[in-house]
């Protein structure tokens, strides 16, 4: 019994090594295909791209290689070197591309990295008649896959697409929010017409903060006069979100909206209003702004500060007055930034 049990890890031993080394193989060999591919491509798209013509060569090329290879290298490719528009026009070549059906027939597979290509694949060769199975991605229980299917919804430029992802906004963490709100970057008018509506004191919180964040990130200027609105909402968090989302906004009515929201009750709201009125290089806040470099708080002395140095002239002349001043903490502070070069001031005021 010994000698069979032995005889058995043996055998299965075995298989496992074979079965690793044909995989090995299988990888190396779709690399090595994928690479081939790429070569193959590279000086059809070139011609296309730079002259205009031979759209049919890149068909015709990608129509000889695998799906897969043909999948990879088009993926690579259009990345680097293909604009949003000129992936349009692929779109409507290669979508009806037999590669491409049996590509996109594994969007429903039960392994997550073939939903993840065909995502990647939507993202490139999406037509509206995907507007179902992109929307089914976006839900997939995988998070890679949802985020690649982002970029597919947002070449798809429908309006319910985008209502599905601002409704998803609040749950995803910042670093999801930012890669949505790039893809959401590219159809601005539709963003903001479905963004309007949610913008009202009565949206639940986190839900309101997301979509405020969204609004200053995307810097609709219709928007963001919305959001403007919102500044004497309730809730110091949500004026927080304003604040900080104005900051993108230059409009003659923005300063006195940021000038209300630094004498606010909590902290964190001065601060942020500190920092929008440096960005928009507020010269009328000098005064306010040296006067809250003398603040309590030592968040919203440094970003006053820190404004009066980005917005210059005679700003930066009221900063360097403070160095002499009797306020020792607004004095502290007042120097340290004085002593910064414009470009450490410009970077760290983006912090």
């Amino acid at each position: 019994m010994l000698a069979a049990a032995v005889t058995v890890e043996a055998v299965v031993i075995v298989v496992c090594l074979l079965g690793l080394m044909a995989l090995r193989y299988r990888i190396a060999a779709r690399r090595r295909a994928v690479e081939d591919g790429v070569r193959l491509l590279e000086p059809v798209l070139h011609t296309w791209l730079v002259l205009d013509r031979d759209l049919g060569a890149v068909v015709e090329t990608l129509r000889r290689m695998t799906a897969y290879a043909a999948f990879r290298s088009l993926a690579r490719l259009s990345t680097q070197h293909v604009t949003f528009e000129r992936q349009q026009t692929l779109a409507r070549v290669l979508r009806t591309e037999p590669w491409v059906a049996a590509m996109l027939r594994c969007s429903g597979s039960r392994f997550w990295w073939r939903r993840f290509d065909a995502a990647r694949l939507l993202s490139i060769v999406g037509v509206e008649a995907d507007a179902a199975c992109v929307a089914q991605l976006l839900t997939d229980r995988n998070p890679a896959v949802r985020l690649v299917a982002i970029d597919a919804a947002a070449r798809l430029n429908g309006r319910p697409l985008v209502e599905q992802e601002l409704d998803d906004l609040p749950r995803h963490q910042d670093a999801v929010q930012a890669y949505q709100l790039a893809a959401l970057a590219r159809h601005a008018p539709i963003v903001a017409q479905a963004l309007e509506p949610r913008l009202r004191p009565d949206t639940p919180v986190a839900a309101l903060n997301a979509w405020i964040d969204a609004a200053g990130a995307l810097a609709i200027p219709g928007t963001l006069s919305t959001v403007r609105t919102l500044a004497t909402h309730p809730l110091p968090q949500v004026r927080l979100h304003v604040a900080r989302a104005l900051r993108r906004y230059a409009d003659p009515e923005t300063p006195g909206v940021l000038l209300t929201l630094l004498a606010d009750s909590d902290w964190r709201v001065r601060a942020q209003a500190a920092r929008a009125l440096g960005a928009l290089r507020c010269g009328v806040a000098t005064g306010e702004l040296a006067e809250a470099v003398r603040d309590p708080a030592w968040w919203v002395r440094y970003r006053s500060a820190l404004a009066l140095a980005q917005i210059g002239g005679p700003a930066r002349d009221a900063l360097t007055a403070l160095t002499q001043g009797d306020d020792r903490m607004a004095r502290d502070m007042s120097e340290l930034v004085a002593g910064l070069s414009t470009a450490a001031v410009i970077e760290m005021s983006e912090v």
